[in-house]
């Protein structure tokens, strides 16, 4: 107990900077995420005892990532059943996790402190906190999520840098900020200014440049179906005609060049030839149109009694006819599928529906004319390694899917949106991004939002989109940046080490 009110302060100065520092119900304004920065790099900076460092670091980080996280109760309880009184130490679990890294970041500070000048100190201090992050993206199938760039990203012009260092380049940048600012002396906090108006410069420029390529129509359609009643067999026929509905009153507007429907919109196995697939495929060819929509999917094998299940995004052309699927590639662990489940039967999904879905293997861009469709579904937006890997396999525009109603009406989908924006900026490319419950969207490159939804509306929007093709510098250079980021954190680790050796 001596020890919490010793530390107050430096445990309020966390929970305020992260959870006011990213999207939250109250009040959201990056620059926060310094404080939540500072914080730690005071702890760093003034105890001499690393073990002190560790331990007050995390004790402070704790709370500040369990806040922000708080909505992991929704669906942990709403739709995994969980009791509530289990469902609330879900997030503090997530807090200690995340909060892992941040006491290794600090740790390093602390050792790096007399062995480095000024200018050195903050970039080796960076250099971990970067390379962290691109840890977080791999490790235990990766959960990049409260990244510190993403904190930034309802302020386009301060995230135009991703698109020549990626996300976890500008959170170098940002942590080189806070420890200089930390420093508290003239020289260092004059150059953390100066590198924060040069951020800004950057942005102010490069997001008036204009990108030349084909113009297409997107129609987005937004469901807002109640996620206790989609997977009821009463309930799949008016799922449908809602869609059907809230579609012919978009196209009203004008003949989009391409319709898409969220993640599971079609609450039942569209590839097989049933009352409902066969609506759906005379609704398109009555209207003429190429729609998206995500549906649940399935391969049978050797044994017709065994199969795997995917989540699916099909693209159905004007005639009706299946063109292309993508199976979602990265599934959300006891989301979609339970790690160890054979071993560890007692464990439950927090989905509906029979069985576990497969990692999907046809994950190439879906291609329709000139236009070549890029998928993430759901959270495949937070993972940088995803949006890469469809620009190289040539997708000109990025479509992201989700169902956001798990997150019910907390701070989830902003943040979501916020890590979905990244990817248009870093890849240079249009993203639209169509959910169940909102929010949807119509992303420009630079990471400005054309158009949008509210949350928990029937709705749809249109706009126009442009499709390119050529690749951002981040793009061309992405394993290297990466790879630059963990070397140099490991060259400063070695160069203390060394110091701390000679003497």
């Amino acid at each position: 107990m001596q020890f919490l009110k010793k530390n107050i302060f430096g445990i309020l100065s966390c929970c305020l900077g992260l959870f006011l520092g990213f999207a939250n119900p109250i009040f959201h304004f990056p620059p926060f995420i310094f404080l939540f920065l500072c914080s730690l790099n005071s702890i760093a900076l003034k105890k001499n005892s690393p073990g002190e460092v560790f331990r007050t670091s995390l004790v402070c980080s704790i709370p500040a990532y369990s806040l922000a996280l708080y909505w992991l109760v929704v669906p942990v309880h709403k739709y995994g059943q969980l009791p509530l009184i289990l469902a609330i130490p879900c997030p503090i679990l997530m807090g200690c996790y995340l909060s892992l890294f941040s006491s290794c970041y600090a740790l390093t500070i602390n050792f790096f402190k007399n062995k480095f000048s000024w200018p050195i100190l903050a970039l080796a201090g960076a250099s971990v906190w970067a390379s962290l992050e691109v840890v977080r993206e791999y490790l235990f199938t990766g959960f990049p999520w409260l990244v510190l760039a993403s904190s930034f990203s309802e302020w386009p012009f301060f995230i135009q840098p991703v698109k020549f260092i990626g996300s976890y380049g500008l959170g170098f940048a940002l942590a080189t900020c806070s420890i200089w600012i930390s420093l508290k002396s003239k020289k260092t906090i004059s150059s953390a200014f100066v590198l924060i108006i040069s951020i800004a410069l950057v942005g102010l420029v490069s997001k008036n440049n204009t990108q030349v390529g084909a113009e297409k129509t997107v129609l987005l359609v937004q469901g807002n179906i109640n996620q206790d009643k989609k997977w009821e067999k009463t309930y799949q026929l008016k799922t449908i005609n809602k869609y059907i509905f809230l579609t012919k009153k978009g196209l009203q507007e004008g003949r989009p060049d391409l319709v898409i429907w969220p993640e599971t919109a079609l609450p039942f196995y569209f590839q097989e030839v049933t009352d409902l697939s066969l609506k759906i495929k005379n609704f398109v060819r009555s209207e003429k149109i190429n729609l998206i929509t995500g549906a649940p999917g399935y391969k049978l094998l050797s044994s017709r009694d065994k199969y795997r299940l995917f989540n699916r995004a099909f693209l159905i052309n004007e005639k009706g006819d299946v063109q292309g699927y993508y199976d979602k590639e990265h599934l959300v662990p006891f989301g979609e599928y339970v790690p160890l489940g054979k071993y560890l039967p007692f464990l439950h999904k927090l989905v509906e529906g029979a069985g576990d879905f497969s990692p999907g293997q046809h994950t190439q861009p879906m291609r329709l004319g000139n236009l070549a469709l890029g998928m993430l579904i759901c959270y495949e937006a937070i993972f940088p390694q995803l949006a890469q890997k469809r620009v190289e396999q040539g997708a000109n525009i990025l479509v992201n899917i989700s169902n956001d109603a798990w997150f019910g009406d907390t701070s989830a989908p902003e943040q979501h949106l916020h890590l979905a924006l990244l990817r248009a900026v870093e890849q240079g490319r249009y993203l639209v991004r169509s959910t169940n419950t909102g929010i949807s969207v119509i992303v420009d490159p630079y990471g400005r939002i054309i158009k949008q939804t509210d949350l928990f509306t029937d709705a749809f929007l249109s706009g126009e989109i442009r499709l390119l093709t050529k690749t951002t510098f981040f793009h061309r250079y992405y394993f290297g940046i990466h790879c630059l980021l963990i070397l140099s954190a490991i060259i400063f680790i070695s160069l203390a080490f060394f110091k701390r050796w000679r003497g």
